[in-house]
């Protein structure tokens, strides 16, 4: 019998029955399938809700923290729309990473270290767009951070390092008209030529070629209205600061940091103090071999425009990898050799003038090679004062460090006003010997065989446990020593450290030097 015969053989009753059975078959299957979503959807349910309330808990602390900051800035900044703007943005990066951390109790670690690197890309670049738009302080603030390889995860590393050379120039026309208020005339009537592509343009100025008098010249014009748009950044810095440190980076001393970024932006932006600076450098450095300083034109140069002697060469990090690429001895002897130039010329300037560029990254050196390498410093904005007394001091810690002594290296950075949060000692021993891992000055070892990575690695893990309050002035070093660290770590110069810095710690601790 086929099924379409047994079909028509059922009575209305048999197919009721069928039909009923069918019906409860899938009742059933849909029942408990029904039970099993809506269990789980229970366990979600509930797990969203502890999650929202807990991002609820921590958006309310963290806007709560801005508004606080924010109330002891003045109306006419907290009106403006720059100000809004990054205190906003900084405020929404604070939050999605603390989204993240609650998001990443129901992930392995596998996929929530996954989650935070995405995490990481995402925010950098966002950072990086907002540098270049709203430029200015902001900006300089990026760039600041693109040089701290030992504060930020690497992807803000790989994108904030682009502010150094590729920052989007401004209009000609609106530096030549900052340049005609400066000076009174246009730069067509004050210079020979004046080239309308910018050689260099940075977050607070503006670099273009001229020729004056037949001798070609740069001209350094500062950015129109950056006064004002810095006074905002700063304000919106110094608010986000302590927020950012509160409740996403306690480890790192952000307030002391602001204030110190604070400081310099407003030394760079007046140009008759880098002048100064400039004929003091010139003045130091007038009888050592590689090293140059560019001559100034006072008569061309006011509070915010600087013309001085163009120095022709090549950008320190390209110079740097065509000696690193170069075939034979001579290519990395050129490279030993404006690394010497470089350390001896910072430890100069640290410990023995007492005058130091305290913005050092390599967009602020020339290299010329012919026949032998000369180093021509660029951009005496951030020139800092070190005075006699605070020089022994840093010389003694250095030869503290030099010579393995923990004890009086933790006693020397007590003396400077390093402190811990829970004032235990035992910490800064540890910081001590921290130090002494990181530069090692084995005689017999060589600077390019060193590998303190591991050693910074367990620094910072010390400094989160237990936080170390560090000295304004430090943080100033900090930035100078980090740089040129970076680039030591990249190159490997073949060097002998301690045979390099001996002479500059003699001369810090002389008692002249007081």
């Amino acid at each position: 019998m086929t099924p379409t015969d047994a079909a028509k053989s059922q009575t209305p009753t048999d197919t009721v029955v069928s039909a009923v059975r069918r019906v409860v078959d899938v009742t059933e299957a849909v029942t408990t399938l029904v039970f099993n979503v809506v269990g789980n959807v229970e366990r979600l349910v509930n797990d969203a809700v502890v999650d929202a309330t807990q991002v609820a808990r921590e958006s309310e602390a963290l806007y709560a923290a801005v508004a606080r900051g924010t109330a002891s800035v003045s109306a006419a900044i907290r009106a403006t729309p720059r100000f809004s703007r990054v205190v906003q943005e900084l405020t929404r990066l604070a939050l999605a990473y603390r989204i993240h951390t609650l998001r990443a109790r129901f992930m392995s670690p596998e996929a929530a270290e996954q989650a935070r690197q995405e995490l990481h890309r995402r925010w950098a670049e966002r950072l990086y767009t907002l540098c270049i738009e709203l430029r200015g302080g902001v900006l300089k603030v990026g760039q600041f951070a693109s040089s701290r390889m030992d504060l930020l995860p690497a992807p803000y590393i790989e994108a904030l390092s682009r502010l150094q050379d590729r920052v989007p120039p401004i209009p000609v026309e609106v530096i030549a008209a900052r340049v005609e208020q400066e000076l009174s005339a246009p730069p067509d009537e004050l210079y020979d030529a004046f080239d309308p592509e910018p050689l260099a343009a940075a977050s607070l100025a503006q670099v273009h070629a001229a020729v004056l008098e037949g001798q070609p010249v740069a001209v350094k014009v500062q950015v129109p209205e950056i006064e004002k748009t810095v006074e905002i950044d700063l304000a919106a810095l110094k608010v986000m600061a302590g927020v950012l440190q509160d409740l996403l980076l306690p480890h790192l001393d952000l307030r002391t940091v602001a204030k110190e970024l604070e400081r310099s932006i407003v030394k760079e932006l007046d140009y008759e103090r880098e002048a100064r600076v400039a004929g003091e450098l010139a003045a130091s450095f007038a009888d050592t071999p590689g090293v140059r300083v560019p001559r100034i034109h006072g008569a061309r140069s006011s509070r915010r425009v600087l013309t001085m002697e163009l120095c022709e060469g090549e950008r320190l990090v390209p110079f740097l990898d065509a000696c690193e690429a170069g075939a034979g001895e001579r290519s990395r002897e050129q490279l030993d050799r404006v690394f010497e130039i470089l350390l001896c010329t910072t430890c100069a300037q640290v410990l023995e003038h007492g005058l130091y560029q305290a913005d050092p990254h390599p967009g602020n050196f020339l290299v010329a090679a012919s026949p032998e390498p000369v180093l021509a410093l660029l951009d005496f904005g951030a020139f800092t004062r070190f005075p006699g007394e605070q020089r022994r001091s840093y010389a003694e810690l250095a030869g503290a460090i030099l010579g393995r002594d923990h004890e009086r290296i933790a006693g020397k950075l007590r003396d400077l006003g390093f402190r811990t949060r829970s004032g235990d000692d035992a910490s800064l021993l540890r910081f001590s010997e921290m130090l002494m891992d990181v530069f090692r000055p084995d005689p017999d070892v060589a600077l390019a065989d060193l590998d303190p990575q591991a050693a910074f690695e367990e620094a910072l893990a010390l400094a989160r446990a237990n936080p170390v309050q560090i000295p304004h002035d430090f943080v100033l070093l900090g930035r100078v020593f980090a740089a040129l660290g970076g680039l030591v770590l990249r190159y490997r110069p073949r060097l002998d450290l301690f045979a390099l810095l001996a002479p500059y710690l003699a001369a810090a601790l002389a008692p002249a030097s007081r």
